[in-house]
């Protein structure tokens, strides 16, 4: 008799468990659906199988502002390139591209323009296969969080599945909160602002995006033991692995595109700290890309 109470317990609490689960998926999945309604509604968001961010950024390393012009090029179901183009020294050009292409990350720096002497470098490339298999997860990550920062909706190789988290109190007023797990430790927070249900911001755990640049400027010719010294020295310096923060990505100024409400606005802070701002001065849905847009490079 003991054991039939404590399994009619154990039935009572899993019940129960389970009952305030669905009721929280279902909470989850009425939140999303509203604020996909307040984006633009199914059709519109449904179509969109592409898009095109042309605009500028601002970023801080340590003690240095980077700012430049930024293209976020996206194309269903799995491709993403993200390009940076800044001027460091004078008409010295530098183009950054990264992203990820299914299974292929992308990655590619080129210098023009540059002053005699001058050498850029960027941090190495993941070494080995593993690291280089996470590179890859990181970026399909960040194409993720990307797509539901702006369209509430994840790639088709990301399926999401959602809980009601609460709300939360601001002074600008309350968001409700609901969380998203993914695939692999896929888990990121969307806050959505109680009055307009649009996003607010996503908050996760992750990796904080890398991005060291070195430059050095050499009097007269080339020499190859000055070369070779420099080279060694920021291979002594490379950096360690990059250990998991907190990271908060906010998205305002909704302006329409296509019918659709999108923000244009995005800022980045890391374990508290603002780190990068990115402005989209043109969104374009579905573009036409070049057919080596996404190429591995």
């Amino acid at each position: 008799m003991q054991w039939l109470m404590v399994l009619v317990v154990f039935l009572a609490m899993t019940l129960g468990g389970l009952a305030a689960r669905l009721e929280g998926d279902e909470k989850a999945a009425q939140l999303i659906a509203q604020a996909r309604a307040a984006l633009g509604g199914e059709n519109n968001l449904n179509a969109v199988q592409g898009l095109s961010c042309a605009g500028s950024y601002e970023r801080t390393l340590g003690d240095r502002q980077l700012n430049g012009e930024l293209t976020i090029d996206v194309q269903l179901p799995d491709k993403m390139l993200r390009t940076e183009t800044s001027n460091p020294i004078g008409d010295m050009t530098i183009v950054v591209e990264q992203g990820v292409n299914g299974e292929k990350l992308l990655r590619n720096q080129r210098t023009m323009n540059g002053p005699p002497g001058a050498i850029i470098r960027m941090a190495p490339p993941p070494a080995g296969a593993d690291a280089e298999a996470q590179a890859v997860r990181n970026a399909r990550a960040e194409m993720t969080r990307l797509l539901v920062a702006l369209l509430l909706a994840p790639p088709p190789s990301m399926p999401l599945e959602y809980a009601y988290g609460g709300e939360a109190q601001a002074d600008e007023g309350t968001a409700d909160i609901v969380d998203a797990k993914g695939p692999g430790s896929f888990a990121t927070r969307i806050f959505l602002d109680r009055k307009s249900h649009r996003p607010l911001m996503l908050h996760y755990r992750g990796v904080a995006p890398q991005m060291r640049i070195q430059t050095q400027t050499m009097q007269g010719p080339p020499d190859p033991e000055r070369t070779g010294r420099a080279g060694q020295a920021a291979r002594d310096a490379a950096p360690q692995p990059p250990q998991a923060v907190d990271i908060t990505f906010f998205v305002d100024d909704y302006k329409t595109v296509n019918g659709m409400q999108l923000p244009h606005h995005f800022s980045r802070s890391i374990d508290g700290k603002p780190t990068e701002e990115m402005t989209c001065k043109i969104i374009k849905i579905n573009p036409a890309f070049k057919a080596d847009t996404f190429a591995a490079k």
